[in-house]
């Protein structure tokens, strides 16, 4: 995959800096985008949330899995470089995006951007390091950094919104500018990173002798992995879509549900020494089962609130979500390292690729399928996705039992893993 990056501290510097940037750029714009068109370019509220997730959508069965070819032939550095091009130019189109059709056209765009960067995800972390620690802190990090992005974006629609009538649309507009600027900035430092890591060998380049899509799909052991994160990804499509209006059902404050939100957000980066830790003693397919059992315990928990209020309600709240937190921690600091153990460096951006699609498919599909489970009972979400995870779990334990890789202790920080050894 383009050899390890193990240039100077600057390079490693600029390698951190490129990631971070992308993680909050991303996470800022998931919070801010609906918020944008409906008061910044005076959108109404459907129109603007169809036409997004039209493009979101076109990006994802168009693309999702070319974003994984492109990525295996290029290579991580260049993919992630045509990744923050891509989306440096288009981001500054929703300034003139007047219309569902040219919304949906640059979303379209943007969101063939996130594909191919998550598609090269993997890979540029494979390609710093191969100590397995070290992987698990790198993707801890971006998943502490992605929340914490969602977190300033909430801020950052806090700012607009006091602005509005003083500023008008001045400062919508200026977000969406910012994140086009960065995106540049990471792109040039991706570029700059990739050159110190040395030519993609012409083994891996071209056409890469080997890799395909068939031999991802005759993995089987990968696609109950995948399968089974689905109800990961589900269940957190459903804490951000639903919850805030389940917890609105309950006739709790309008305070409740933004608070919730921060709180996960602050939350989630705040458990990740925990995860690491858990890390370093269990097997990392163990640990999926972990985090699938605290989700299923935090998100089936929740149908309890009906039957309480006042300050019982409060404190049952705050619980579940520092529950849910720490599951996300523990997965989001596990899961790229088990895709990156199932992958070789030939194909690694094909199995990030699909991957990815659970996520993809999470958040196309994940707040009708939630609506729809709500408007049949206000517990129904709740109930589903914890049977969902339960199962998610078992999947997991399973894949442990029968891995070879998991029935030898985890490497401890320092410690090389070959990659040739993983499965």
């Amino acid at each position: 995959m383009g050899g390890t990056v193990t240039g100077t501290s600057g390079r490693a510097g600029a390698f951190m800096t490129a990631m971070v940037v992308d993680a909050l750029g991303s996470g800022v714009w998931i919070t801010f985008s609906l918020l944008y068109f409906t008061y910044g370019q005076g959108m109404a509220l459907t129109a603007a949330g169809s036409a997004l997730s039209a493009g979101s959508l076109t990006a994802l069965l168009a693309g999702g899995l070319a974003a994984g070819v492109l990525t295996d032939r290029m290579g991580p550095f260049p993919a992630a470089v045509l990744s923050c091009a891509i989306r440096a130019v288009a981001f500054p189109c929703y300034l003139l995006a007047d219309s569902p059709a040219t919304v949906a056209v640059t979303a379209c765009a943007i969101s063939f951007g996130d594909r191919l960067y998550w598609a090269a995800h993997a890979g540029l972390v494979g390609s710093v390091t191969t100590e397995e620690h070290e992987q698990r802190r790198l993707f801890a990090l971006m998943n502490s950094l992605r929340n914490v992005g969602l977190g300033v974006g909430a801020l950052a629609v806090a700012l607009a919104a006091s602005f509005e009538e003083a500023d008008g649309t001045a400062l919508w507009h200026l977000i969406p500018l910012v994140n086009a600027v960065s995106f540049a900035v990471a792109g040039v430092m991706f570029r700059w990173v990739g050159r110190g890591s040395g030519p993609v060998a012409s083994s891996q380049a071209g056409h890469r002798t080997g890799a395909s899509y068939r031999g991802v799909l005759a993995n089987r052991r990968f696609l109950a992995f995948t399968g089974a994160t689905l109800s990961l990804t589900l269940s957190s499509v459903a804490f951000d879509s639903i919850l805030p209006v389940y917890l609105r059902s309950l006739g709790l404050p309008l305070w409740m549900p933004p608070v919730v939100y921060v709180l996960s957000c602050v939350a989630i980066p705040a458990c990740q020494p925990l995860a690491l830790s858990l890390g370093r003693r269990y097997p990392p397919m163990r640990l999926m089962a972990l985090a699938a059992a605290l989700v299923a315990v935090s998100l089936g928990a929740l149908v309890l609130l009906g039957s309480l209020a006042g300050v019982a309600g409060t404190v049952l709240i705050v619980l579940l979500v520092l529950v849910f937190s720490l599951g996300e921690a523990v997965f989001g600091a596990v899961a790229m390292t088990l895709v990156l153990s199932f992958a070789t460096p030939q194909d690694a951006g094909r199995y990030s690729a699909l991957y990815q699609l659970a996520w993809g498919l999470s958040g196309a599909l994940g707040p009708g399928v939630h609506t729809l489970l709500f408007s049949v009972s206000g517990s129904a979400p709740w109930a589903v996705m914890a049977c969902a995870l339960l199962v998610g779990a078992a999947v997991y334990l399973r894949l442990a039992r029968t891995s070879p890789r998991d029935t030898a202790p985890a490497p401890h920080s320092g410690d090389p893993v070959d990659r040739k050894e993983r499965t």
